[in-house]
């Protein structure tokens, strides 16, 4: 995966920003979209993902206010990792 996002942020196609472990931002947001939405809206999430991908193009980025968190702080918010010491 990691090579994927390399390859699209040098096509210029994917925000020079994103990283991996910022899939786990995407699907936490998305499975609680499709949580509240399922049997009301069913094809709700549809139009959420649209936002979601829009905003990761390149052509759409600007700053962002901090920096990603690291693989191993994606790992203990996953409850895989263990706590620093």
């Amino acid at each position: 995966m990691r090579e994927i996002i390399t390859r699209a942020q040098q096509a210029g196609v994917l925000r020079a920003d994103w990283v991996l472990e910022d899939i786990a931002f995407i699907t936490w947001a998305h499975t609680r979209i499709v949580e509240a939405t399922g049997t009301l809206a069913p094809d709700a999430w549809r139009r959420h993902l649209a936002f979601v991908f829009d905003g990761l193009r390149a052509s759409a980025a600007h700053p962002l206010p901090v920096p990603p968190i690291t693989e191993q702080q994606l790992m203990n918010a996953l409850g895989a990792g263990s706590e620093p010491s």
